[in-house]
């Protein structure tokens, strides 16, 4: 224990209780809504009778209802119970899917995205890097990195059990209703037993040396840093990182464009999402742990694989083994989005006022998301050498980004106050 006995050295259930927390919110209700919808985008939009670009606007609902949403939740995760917040995001999500089992209807998928991406600000953006920025101190990069983690571990669980079940026969409205059992049982007990929004209110301290004598949060006000050229700056960044994450759904289509008609080049580019899934889960917790080390070199690796990934799956065509190394490579770059962005919002700009500044970033970043998918399909429409290109000249633009915000950092660190 430090002298002023603000922190601890230990870390004590409840501590590990907020990792756990943090682990079964994305391992439930994220990876559910975000990593599954495309299995049901093969059975549904012909159960409903309407084109599948009409059924998948309701994802576009979704990310929207987050983007706007972003600083509303930012402010109510300042200021109120987060147990409150995080346990009604829950039941949005839960109640979202079962709403679609019970109606069956194309305008239930609408009125569901709005809920869940109500819902999944809080649960998948706001909540691991706010707990985890007031429980602890050190180590918030691997914990961030290590419950991140389990969207992509979900996500591959959670797309065996649906191929599972519809291999057994079982109709996917059945499907969406364990699909909200599902969301409800693995967030609930946690959002509302589990959690504080700070230690103290637990009888706890945070886990390791605080950045200040007092052991109270510095940084600098939410207004004051928004009106930095560095936040525009990291705010462009993520955004940008968010829609280069979207490159990797094209991987698949472009596979398949390279088909020669056995089929051999389909069955690759399935595997490949199958890598890119695992590698990203993988990456999360690898990233989180490099980051609390040296985020500038986490950083600038992450930037590398991503270059090096696309080149890989853009010229290795001639190697299904290439393709695979490429989608597992960008799995590091692609893992930056939900790892790196908040740990470098944090050290621009400190603990004080994180959830409003943060909130800010996420919201822009499910901007782009909402048009992330038309993107990267225009240009896939018009060349795949076009597509790769641009998608290297934006991971240029994210380099450039993040060196000017590297530099700002001394500067803006130098006007934290408590």
């Amino acid at each position: 224990m430090g002298e002023t006995a603000t922190y601890t050295d230990k870390m004590s259930v409840r501590h590990i209780l907020i990792i756990i927390s943090g682990i079964m919110i994305t391992f439930g209700c994220s990876a559910l809504v975000f990593s599954t919808w495309s299995a049901f985008q093969a059975y549904v939009p012909d159960l409903l009778g309407v084109p599948t670009t009409q059924w998948a606007l309701y994802i576009t609902v979704l990310y929207l209802a987050e983007a706007f949403s972003a600083p509303f939740i930012g402010n109510l995760l300042a200021k109120t119970d987060i147990r409150i917040v995080l346990s009604a995001s829950a039941l949005l999500v839960g109640v979202g899917f079962i709403l679609i089992s019970l109606i069956k209807s194309m305008w239930i998928f609408y009125v569901a995205g709005l809920m869940m991406g109500l819902g999944e600000v809080g649960l998948l953006w706001l909540a691991v890097p706010t707990l985890c920025n007031k429980w602890f101190n050190q180590k918030s990069g691997t914990i961030i990195g290590a419950c991140m983690a389990f969207t992509g571990i979900g996500g591959a669980i959670w797309l065996q059990v649906f191929n599972a079940l519809i291999a057994s026969g079982m109709d996917v409205w059945t499907i969406y209703m364990i699909w909200g059992v599902a969301a409800l049982v693995t967030s609930l007990p946690f959002t509302l037993l589990c959690i504080r929004s700070t230690p103290e209110e637990a009888g706890c301290l945070p886990y390791g040396k605080p950045q200040t004598a007092s052991g109270k949060p510095a940084g600098i006000d939410a207004s004051k840093a928004m009106k930095s050229v560095a936040f525009y700056a990291v705010f462009l960044l993520a955004g940008i990182i968010n829609l280069l994450t979207i490159v990797a759904q094209q991987f698949p289509k472009y596979t398949k464009s390279l088909d020669d008609g056995t089929g051999t080049f389909i069955a690759v580019g399935v595997t490949m999402a199958t890598v890119m899934m695992a590698s990203q889960a993988i990456c999360k917790l690898a990233l989180g742990v490099c980051a609390d080390k040296n985020s500038k070199l986490s950083f600038f690796a992450a930037c590398a694989c991503g270059i090096l990934g696309v080149l890989l799956v853009w010229f290795g065509t001639g190697s299904a083994m290439i393709l695979y190394a490429g989608s597992a490579v960008y799995g590091f770059f692609f893992a930056s989005c939900v790892v790196l962005v908040p740990i470098l919002v944090r050290q621009l700009f400190g603990q004080r006022e994180y959830p409003q500044i943060y909130s800010r970033v996420s919201m822009f970043v499910n901007i782009v998301g909402a048009v992330g998918a038309p993107f990267w399909a225009f240009f896939g429409d018009m060349s795949y050498s076009i597509l790769f290109t641009v998608a290297i000249v934006l991971m240029v633009v994210v380099l450039l980004l993040g060196i000017f915000c590297f530099g700002k950092m001394k500067g803006l660190q130098a006007d934290w106050t408590e």
